[in-house]
């Protein structure tokens, strides 16, 4: 089956001659693009486009599946404006998603300001994965994400933020007296830590690898999904864990944690924005991703957590 990104990816590749031009325009990496051409010149059972003169032009398989993948996606295009205009209920509500850390400490107070700025709009916000949300962004459930992870290729996605990872112990255990310990010294920490599947616990275990250590090996005693359990844990005086280091800035300056430098380790959640160019992007998408953009440098500043 011949998806419809395939088709777009296509038709703009023969409309500009060029792969680099393409990637700007679809905000999707030349590989990916290559890759989508590849993938639908096999669906196909032939070469659709070829270089010439320094150029990307259609071959004559290329030049009829064009026509045809023209006229289609102009009937797709009118078939969502004509579903868009039957929600009318949609037309001044946006459905926002995002990943449990940024959408329960960092969002609520910029949708709070968004709204103050545009009184007339209604916002419904879903926390949840990074992965259920890339799935909702792509079946049209939400208009817009921001998920701690990279988005899939099929995906709009702008770097909204990064927030280093820091290792931290409450105030009371051993190693708060502790500026810095050697990489090695983690294998012998009971740690707690975001469940299996996070995206936090991802960028600490690649970024340990990173530096030759096992991450399988570490001793990871208690695992939950929940941050705020896990701060509670760090703080009785138990373990050590991995946090933003944005949401623990007033644990940090009350001495509640203390963080442990690891020589030589960097890691980072990285929060993209995303939406999915197939369904229309709205005015009102656009202002929220500028809004969001605009602020990028209040999302630094300390974010109280509270049990």
């Amino acid at each position: 089956m011949i998806d419809i990104v395939k088709l777009k990816t296509f038709i703009t590749v023969a409309d500009l001659g060029s792969f680099s031009k393409s990637s700007d325009v679809l905000y999707v990496t030349q590989p990916a693009i290559t890759q989508q051409i590849k993938s639908l010149e096999k669906t196909i059972g032939c070469k659709l486009l070829k270089r010439q003169g320094g150029k990307i032009v259609l071959t004559e398989e290329g030049e009829r599946l064009y026509q045809k993948a023209k006229s289609l996606l102009d009937s797709y295009d009118d078939l969502v404006k004509e579903m868009s205009q039957l929600k009318k209920d949609i037309k001044d509500t946006l459905y926002i998603g995002s990943s449990h850390t940024f959408g329960e400490y960092k969002l609520p107070k910029l949708i709070v300001d968004f709204q103050k700025l545009n009184p007339s709009v209604n916002v419904k916000l879903y926390v949840d994965t990074s992965k259920k949300i890339e799935e909702n962004v792509l079946n049209g459930i939400v208009n817009v994400g921001i998920i701690d992870k990279d988005a899939d290729s099929k995906i709009n996605s702008v770097e909204l933020f990064r927030d280093e990872l820091v290792l931290c112990v409450g105030k009371d255990h051993h190693l708060s007296k502790r500026t810095q310990i050697e990489p090695e010294e983690i294998y012998k920490i009971d740690l707690v830590m975001r469940e299996a599947f996070s995206c936090t616990r991802k960028s600490v275990k690649d970024a340990l690898e990173d530096m030759g250590l096992n991450f399988e090996l570490l001793n990871i005693k208690i695992e939950t999904n929940s941050l705020i359990s896990i701060l509670n844990i760090i703080k009785s005086g138990y373990g050590a864990s991995f946090f933003p280091k944005s949401l623990i800035q007033k644990e940090l300056a009350s001495k509640e944690l203390v963080m442990v430098d690891i020589k030589n380790f960097k890691a980072y959640k990285i929060f993209n924005i995303i939406y999915f160019s197939d369904f229309s992007k709205s005015v009102l998408i656009d202002r929220f991703i500028k809004f969001m953009l605009d602020n990028k440098r209040t999302l630094g500043e300390s974010i109280e957590l509270t049990a």
